[in-house]
């Protein structure tokens, strides 16, 4: 297998770019990596706000989660309400205090994303996408996961 896609499918030079472009937020709002991206999930995920979604996305373990929740809310970025039929789940919602940040992480979410198709055509975008979906499921079947909608 080529070097240069196994550093792909692990994500390596992704994460890098991810990092670089974070760092100034990193550093301005006293937030780490882990942090900033559960922030941004929340921001985008909808109803799917649980402990055990953000799970689902094989990115951090559950003491990594529960770490960075406590510290989004101690900053007044998130505010964690137990569910009303299971007690065993917490909801996470992002406050308006973290509408700002949001917004610059979906600038930068958007410029990493431009980054990663620039010089690529609309067709090979597609055969991408549909490339990484079936990358994905075979990697999901293989170890028992569950398919995620990307």
């Amino acid at each position: 297998m080529d070097y240069s896609l196994i550093t792909l499918l692990h994500g390596m030079k992704f994460r890098k770019l991810l990092e670089t472009l974070c760092r100034s937020l990193e550093e301005q709002y006293g937030l780490n990596k882990t942090e900033l991206q559960i922030l941004f999930y929340l921001h985008t995920a909808g109803g799917k706000n649980t402990c055990k979604d953000i799970m689902e996305l094989k990115l951090f373990t559950r003491g990594h989660i529960s770490q960075a929740l406590g510290h989004l809310m101690k900053k007044g970025y998130v505010v964690i309400v137990p569910d009303e039929k299971d007690r065993r789940y917490t909801h996470n919602y992002l406050t308006d205090q973290a509408g700002t940040l949001a917004e610059e992480l979906r600038k930068i979410f958007r410029r990493a994303r431009d980054i990663l198709m620039q010089g690529l055509t609309e067709e090979e975008k597609r055969i991408l996408v549909s490339a990484a979906k079936k990358i994905n499921k075979n990697i999901d079947q293989a170890t028992g996961g569950k398919e995620r909608a990307i």
